[in-house]
């Protein structure tokens, strides 16, 4: 296919039954002026086997390109920057799209030039992909905006909503002006926050009241694996440097205000992990004092506060985690370290 109208980008690393039915769901659309590019990023044997195969079976559709940096970051920039298509579709390699979800989105965007992405809602589905566990998944206005945007009547008639990234569909020409996704999350977590607030400050973001992509969930112990991975508290810290470099002004009381309530809020639950964690116990009580002295108002760092004078059984619980985690603190995380997050100061640079 010379000039496809839109690529589906899907990176492709472990997964291989999964990674099947992925494609399976693209070639099942009610659309056909599409082409996939398919992204190697270290992928096992297996899943370039299938890939391999799919590309045998549709030669004119998909394409196979690789990426050498390993990372959700760099595997999705090198399929925009290989695809052909005026519009991309994104799809991680667990999920499924639903028969429709090209031409309802494509349409959707085609209303307006200055709609830039469509998101949509999604269904979730269980880990081996045969029962559906919740249906209609709709994106929410993250907390962040709101406590930073939420205030402003302006900014507040157009929310901005974050859509699952699976459900990402946008246009190929904004996406490579604003950057694409920003280097610097790889290997992964808020990557795709970053990339729809800076495609939101180029133009609209549409979400489809409709569910058109399946959204793979993960077994108890990867989610726990996920909420204690201390690569999400970098890519936080690192976030929040990038809307302080941006948007904070300390000679502004709202936006001192605004930012002390935000650092407030990662901080306790930033400290709450902590105090799950193997040895994370003092860190984390000091992390949850601090969030406290940033917002002395804020109920729920007042609640935690307390609860780290009791008996361990009351420390707050982090994610409805009920007893300490076996996840050891990374040899650099110390006093400092937890001290230096979340900084106000723009010439401090984020943790990494």
């Amino acid at each position: 296919m010379n000039s496809p109208l839109v690529s589906v980008v899907i990176p492709f690393t472990r997964y291989e039954s999964e990674f099947h039915e992925a494609l399976s769901s693209v070639f099942s659309q009610e659309s056909e002026n599409f082409e996939v590019v398919l992204v190697d990023n270290h992928s096992t044997p297996n899943s370039r086997m299938i890939a391999e195969s799919w590309r045998i079976r549709y030669p004119d559709y998909i394409r196979i390109v690789r990426e050498e940096i390993k990372g959700a970051v760099s595997a999705r920039n090198r399929g925009i920057l290989e695809s052909r298509g005026e519009f991309i579709a994104l799809l991680d390699s667990d999920d499924r799209m639903k028969p429709d979800r090209l031409k309802v989105q494509l349409e959707e965007i085609r209303k307006d030039d200055d709609i830039v992405l469509v998101g949509s809602w999604y269904d979730e589905i269980s880990p081996d992909g045969k029962f559906t566990l919740r249906t209609d998944t709709k994106p929410a206005i993250p907390r962040w905006w709101t406590i930073l945007f939420g205030a402003d009547p302006v900014v507040r008639g157009n929310p901005f909503y974050e859509p699952q990234t699976s459900t990402f569909f946008f246009r190929s020409s904004v996406a490579r002006k604003v950057g694409m996704f920003d280097r610097r999350f790889d290997p992964f977590w808020l990557e795709d926050t970053d990339f729809v607030f800076r495609m939101s400050q180029a133009g609209k973001i549409k979400i489809v009241p409709r569910s058109l992509v399946e959204y793979r969930t993960h077994p108890q112990s990867d989610s726990l694996r996920r909420i204690f991975d201390f690569g999400l508290i970098r890519k936080h810290d690192l976030f929040f440097s990038i809307l302080r470099d941006k948007y904070y002004r300390e000679e502004n009381k709202k936006s001192r205000k605004a930012f002390a309530k935000l650092q407030s809020r990662w901080m306790r639950e930033t400290g709450a992990k902590l105090l799950a964690m193997r040895k994370g116990e003092e860190l984390g009580k000091f992390l949850i004092s601090k969030a406290l002295s940033r917002n002395p108002l804020d109920f729920q760092s007042l609640e935690a506060f307390v609860r780290i004078r009791l008996p361990r059984r009351f420390y707050p619980r982090a994610f409805g985690i009920r007893s300490s985690v076996d996840f050891p603190l990374p040899p650099e995380v110390d006093r400092e370290w937890v001290d230096s997050l979340f900084s106000l100061d723009k010439k401090k640079p984020s943790v990494s």
